[in-house]
């Protein structure tokens, strides 16, 4: 008896979804109302499909990490694009990679010549931007002096 059921329901609903692609015509002698009660339980069990709460955070795959040393008072974060990075804390850190997750230590001295970075860093003094459309956060005040577009600086 469940079985002849479920496929009823399942021939029902066949059949609304064609009806509901010929405009909710009649469709060989079959009544107006008929027509419009299947076309109504497949619009029911479409929204019944739907996500009721979608989330607009899209993710990805996690991102290669790297480490860059800082030596004799100069990181350098150069070919690292769509990395997450760390760099400890350095005199001088410049950034000339894009698209990148940068966490810095302590920094007297950030360049970002990179564009679309995201950029944290434990201290700043001084911040210079060459590129466009970088995100730095840091909670010191720093200097900022931005030749760049689109910049955004966090404090």
């Amino acid at each position: 008896m469940r079985k002849h059921f479920v496929a009823s329901l399942l021939t029902v609903v066949a059949c609304s979804t064609l009806v509901g692609c010929a405009g909710n015509a009649p469709v060989d002698g079959a009544t107006a109302s008929a027509s419009t009660s299947a076309s109504a339980s497949a619009s029911a069990l479409a929204r019944a499909e739907r996500t009721p709460n979608p989330t607009s955070e899209v993710t990805g795959p996690p991102l290669e990490q790297a480490d860059i040393p800082c030596e004799d008072g100069t990181a350098h974060v150069e070919g690292q694009n769509n990395k997450e990075v760390s760099v400890p804390d350095c005199t001088s850190v410049v950034i000339d990679s894009s698209n990148a997750v940068v966490h810095l230590g302590k920094t007297e001295l950030l360049t970002v010549n990179g564009a679309i970075n995201g950029i944290d860093a434990a201290s700043l003094a001084k911040l210079v931007i060459n590129g466009d459309g970088n995100r730095i956060t840091t909670p010191s005040k720093p200097t900022v002096r931005d030749k760049g577009t689109s910049n955004i600086v966090n404090h």
